[in-house]
This record gives C-alpha cells, structure tokens and sequence, in this order.
C-alpha cells in the first residue's frame, strides 16, 4: 500500500483541484465501506469527494449502507452470526437495533487488502459530523460529499424503503442540517428520485447514475433535464460520449475505476473526475507519464541507463542482474573462470572446488 507523507499531507491540504478524485464509500478497498473509518482512511490520500449510500430505518433515520438489508457478504448478527439472504431488512429495524449488526469483522472477498474491524452502520448526520472534524485535525481543504440515495421501484414495492418522495425528503434534510448545499450532490440510479428533487430542490446538484450502455441524447431526454454529472459504469464511456456531455454543459464521472492504466486513460479521455475503491492509488495515476527510457521519480522524469530499471529509490533505477553501478551507467560484472554471480545479481563468488585469489577463484 503506499503510504503517504507527512509533507505531501500538508500539499493536499492547501492546493486547490480541477479533477474530482471520489473515494467510492469512503476507502472500500482498504477499510469497510460506507462507515466512518473508510471516510477517514480516504482522507489520508488526496480525495475531493467522499461517495457513500443511503437508506432508511424504521424510525425514519438516514443509516449509511449500500443495501436496504443487512448484506450477507460483510455482515454477523447481534449473535456474531453470517445474515442469510435479505433477512435482516434495515427499514423494518430501528436505529438502536442497526448499530448492533457488525459489517466490518468478515474477510472481504474481492478486497484483501481492507483493514478488518468490528463495526456498523453510522447515522448520515453522525458520520458528517466526524468527517468534518477529521477535516479541521488534519488542517484539509474540504471536500464535497456525493450521497447516493438507495431507491429502487422493487424495493420499494416489497416493503425495503419508503416511498420516493419520502426517502428525498429524509435525506436532503439530514444533509442540509450538516453541509451546505454547495458541497454535496445527490446521485442515484432510481431516476425519479432525480426529477422529483429537481422539481422541488432546485438548487442541489443531482448526478445520474447508470449502468445501461451510454446513449448521451436518449439519456437526457428520459431524464428530461440536465444534471449536474453523468455518472455511467467506466468500461461503456467512449470518447464521442465525454465530448457530447460537456458539449451539453454536463460533466462526466464514472464509476468504480480500479486500475491505475484505467485511471489513466479515462483522464486522457477528458473526465471531469473517477469514482475509486482505491483512493491509495491517486498519486500513482497523476504521476506524470514518462516517454520510454525514463522513470518518474521525486516528481521528474529520470532517464534509466543501459541496463538499468525502473527503482523506487535513489537515484530513480538500479542495474540488472549480472551489472553494477558505476559513474552513472551499469556495468557488466566480470565473472571469472571457476565463479558465478551471487543471487541478487550484484556480485560473484567462486563455484564448489574453488577459492578466491586476487580478483579470480583458483581451483584447490
């Protein structure tokens, strides 16, 4: 994992940013999603958005959780015991009951790396209010919140969430009595949710969400406004898409970009920012991309001798196997007769049989 400095801490906190870096619930990929840890682990690296879910108690509280259910891959009973199925319908339990549900304990399947923790499911007002003051602790600029509000006809329909206009209403006003509306946006993948709060919230930036192949024209229209972004899966945006978005005065911020070639060649494509399990790997992605021949390091692009390889440490490469450095080149090691190079590569001792004399291994 790549670990973050001190002083490069202290950079983030006072530059300003045109691409919005978004730590997909938090830091899923290092921490468990959508709870006040991921926020606070994403915030070790240079993120501008934080993206988390929401969905509704019984007694009417905004919980932060990707499911309307306790999910049966990351989350144990009261009782320490693997929820089945959609058992556990978080609509049909009170808060007081949520918070004894621990999604944070099990081994992530599809992430390794994610900082196993006996933890639940926060209040959206909660979680604002700590992220906030992590914010003033580590002197960061702020950083805006992306919420997406978990609504689907089928769950609604089968008794998981309250009814569209309900959940809006819930939601934008647990978030306006913590963050001002000029640092949040409200995304989903339920477009009525959109155009309700367009009717009636005017004023809140709304990000459409979509799983569906992109189709800019046919997307807008269904939609019957403009939003704020366009957020679709990454691997169906093509060039042409971008270009008709921001032609429309729509930005364009895709969804979960894991890779770092990924990351890469989506900002080559003009996005407006990338939604990332993996916020550790920002500073990979912004590295400059050095031509052949060069290595990035200490922030310029280092020319590799003959020879040589891309090394993390100075002077930005290292020599192959069977050479060494000399004068600011590699060169080839001599190995006597009766020798053979050392494991690591950078040296030569004498074969079985024979001993070391004045730079040559003579036979005993």
């Amino acid at each position: 994992m790549i670990r973050i400095s001190y002083l490069m801490l202290l950079f983030w906190s006072h530059s300003s940013f045109s691409f919005d870096w978004q730590g997909h619930r938090g830091a899923r990929g290092l921490y468990p999603e959508n709870t006040i840890g991921a926020m606070e682990e994403a915030l070790k690296y240079p993120v501008t958005t934080l993206e988390l879910d929401v969905v509704i108690s019984k007694d009417q509280k905004v919980i932060v959780s990707h499911e309307p259910w306790m999910s049966e891959e990351i989350c144990l009973d009261p009782e320490g015991r693997r929820v089945k199925g959609r058992d556990h319908n978080i609509y049909k339990l009170t808060y007081q009951e949520i918070v004894k549900f621990d999604c944070g304990s099990i081994p992530h399947p599809r992430f390794p790396e994610q900082t196993k923790v006996n933890v639940g499911k926060p209040l959206l007002g909660t979680l604002l209010d700590v992220t906030e003051a992590t914010l003033r602790k580590l002197n960061r600029k702020e950083v805006e919140y992306n919420i997406e509000i978990k609504s689907d006809p089928k769950d609604e329909t089968s008794g998981f969430q309250p009814n569209v206009k309900v959940f809006s209403d819930l939601v934008i006003i647990a978030v306006q009595e913590k963050i001002p509306s000029g640092r949040f946006t409200i995304q989903s993948f339920d477009w009525r949710v959109l155009k309700y709060l367009h009717e009636k919230y005017p004023e809140i930036r709304l990000v459409a969400l979509t799983e569906d192949e992109v189709r800019p024209e046919e997307d807008l229209a269904k939609l019957g406004f403009r939003p704020y972004v366009y957020s679709p899966y990454f691997k169906k945006l093509k060039v042409s898409d971008v270009k008709t978005f921001h032609e429309k005065g729509v930005k364009v911020i895709p969804w979960t970009v894991n890779e770092v070639a990924d990351m890469r060649n989506l900002k080559k494509m003009g996005v407006d920012g990338i939604i990332t399990d993996y916020p550790n790997l920002i500073p990979l992605a912004e590295q400059k991309e050095c031509k052949e021949g060069y290595n990035y390091f200490e922030g310029k692009c280092v020319k590799i001798p003959t020879h040589g390889i891309p090394y993390a440490s100075n002077p930005g490469w290292t020599c192959k196997k069977g050479h060494v450095q000399k004068r600011g080149r590699c060169v080839k090691i001599d190995v006597p007769t009766g020798a053979h190079l050392t494991p690591d590569g950078k040296s030569w001792e004498c074969d079985e049989g024979y001993s070391r004399y004045r730079g040559t291994c003579k036979k005993n």
